[in-house]
């Protein structure tokens, strides 16, 4: 298990804000369409700079590790003599190896790759954008494209921010530890070069609680504003001007092209249907999920509520292979799988935890696995083919504190990630089980057995208060945080 070691990063702050609870031509398939790139599409952003224009301080990003610090170690290292030896690294690991050391490093040979960037609001959403540069991306530096939305100070400063992430360079060797030759691909470039950012910002009235795009239309995208309404967008003209071959407007004017009204208060459930395009459901806190259809060329309110939650809709998952079924979890501690051709009743119910269950993830790859989060910090896996049992096929206890965002890997169908205001990140495979023979042949040997669970295979920190992760669609085992503090890209070594 490669265990990732964190440092405070003192460059991570918030200029404002609150923290809470929780292209225009496209492609014939919607996707963005990027044009060929070169040295001047963008302006290199020194995150060190004394000096920086207020466009320019709006959004930067920053190399994983700093120079000066491993300047420092390296001058230590000097001072101590020749002959000394360098002290070996320990892993601290959260909840097992005591008190929080003052003073904690990442290891970047943990990770192929990791960047952070900095927003002038906390986004608490966000969500990776499709796009035409093919599937299965594993090269470096690798181009991603995102949308997130921000919690401003007053609703009037918030927007949504379309950002174009490139030049994300392998970060694996930079401590200094050089590039291994059987890691690298011909035409790779590991140089530690800074990554580069374009970004596009849309004004939005009110703090994103969150924000979903359209599988099937990335250019489409909906909000749920803490004004209790939802809203969407088409922003195919934005992002198509991000991907284009000069450095766009940075701010982008519209309105949006629908907006729900029947909320009666506001929410955080949201999720668009992969089967049927258009589809939008989404619940709010006095307890109703509404859907959305786009029928006709425009979109509309579907029926009156759905109603069966007796708290706050938490989150909202539909079906992967079936176009009327959905999930949704609530502060009422239940899960509810619902046949949409009905809405006085769920079809099934089960209590699914003593607290508030926060997030819901449908598996793609295996339909019959939901996974949830709820508040006490525990995160479990449902076989929906014994829902009725209300017994969960794995309960997990590793964090602290409550559950805020869970995903299952589209890649990796045993792979799940979930983050926690703990301030970790964890990745797991639900493939593994615990070897008691090679354990018991650490223990003869004297070696400690790490207590940890077997399908934990990586943790992440960094960020606090983390809001919400996403695996990127499109690049096999690259994961997107958003955190009060900060936005993080990165790729571990066994993901």
């Amino acid at each position: 298990i490669e265990m990732a070691k964190s440092r405070r990063d003192a460059e991570m702050e918030v200029e404002g804000g609150k923290r809470v609870r929780k292209t225009g031509d496209t492609n014939p398939s919607g996707r963005v369409h990027d044009e060929e790139e070169h040295e001047g599409n963008l302006k290199f952003e020194d995150p060190f700079s004394d000096v920086e224009s207020d466009e320019d301080s709006e959004i930067e990003m920053l190399e994983c590790a700093e120079d000066a610090e491993m300047d420092d170690s390296d001058d230590d290292d000097d001072e101590a003599g020749a002959g000394s030896s360098k002290q070996q690294q320990q892993v601290w690991i959260p909840g097992k190896g005591g008190e929080q050391p003052e003073h904690l490093e990442v290891d970047n040979s943990t990770y192929e790759m990791l960047h952070r960037m900095n927003v002038e609001w906390p986004m608490l959403s966000f969500d990776f954008v499709a796009d035409n540069l093919g599937s299965q991306r594993t090269r470096f530096p690798m181009t991603v494209y995102a949308a997130g939305g921000t919690q401003a100070e007053s609703r009037e400063k918030n927007k949504i921010i379309l950002m174009k992430m490139h030049q994300l360079h392998r970060t694996k060797h930079d401590d200094g530890s050089g590039s291994d030759s059987d890691d690298s691909q011909e035409g790779e470039d590991d140089l530690d070069d800074d990554a580069e950012l374009q970004h596009v910002s849309v004004p939005h009235h009110g703090s994103v609680n969150r924000l979903r795009i359209m599988p099937q239309q990335p250019g489409i995208m909906a909000t749920w504003a803490d004004t209790g309404k939802v809203h969407v967008w088409d922003l195919n003209a934005p992002l198509h001007a991000l991907a284009g071959p000069t450095a766009p407007a940075t701010t982008h004017e519209c309105e949006p092209i629908f907006t729900n009204s029947q909320h009666k208060d506001e929410g955080y459930a949201m999720d668009w249907s992969k089967i049927v395009a258009g589809q939008l459901a989404t619940g709010d806190v006095k307890h109703s999920i509404l859907r959305c259809k786009h029928v006709e060329g425009a979109f509309s309110v579907d029926g009156g509520a759905y109603k069966g939650h007796t708290s706050s809709v938490e989150d909202i998952q539909w079906s992967p292979t079936e176009a009327e079924v959905m999930a949704s979890c609530s502060a009422d501690q239940t899960i509810k799988i619902w046949d949409c051709r009905k809405r006085d009743g769920a079809a099934l119910s089960v209590k699914a935890a003593t607290n508030d269950v926060n997030v819901i993830t449908w598996n793609a790859k295996v339909p019959y696995l939901l996974a949830s989060g709820d508040e006490d910090g525990h995160f479990r896996v449902w076989d929906l083919r014994s829902f009725k049992a209300g017994q969960p096929v794995a309960d997990f206890a590793w964090h602290a504190e409550a559950i805020t965002s869970i995903e299952w890997c589209p890649d990796q169908p045993s792979v799940i990630a979930a983050s926690a205001r703990d301030h970790q990140v964890t990745l797991w495979d639900m493939s593994l089980e615990r070897d008691a023979e090679a354990e018991a042949q650490m223990a003869a040997e004297g070696i400690p057995v790490p207590e940890i669970p077997a399908q934990l295979l990586f943790i992440h920190q960094g960020q606090t208060d983390i809001k919400e992760i996403h695996w990127h669609p499109q690049c096999p085992g690259v994961l997107g945080s958003t955190a009060a503090d900060s936005f993080n890209i990165f790729k571990t070594i066994n993901s």
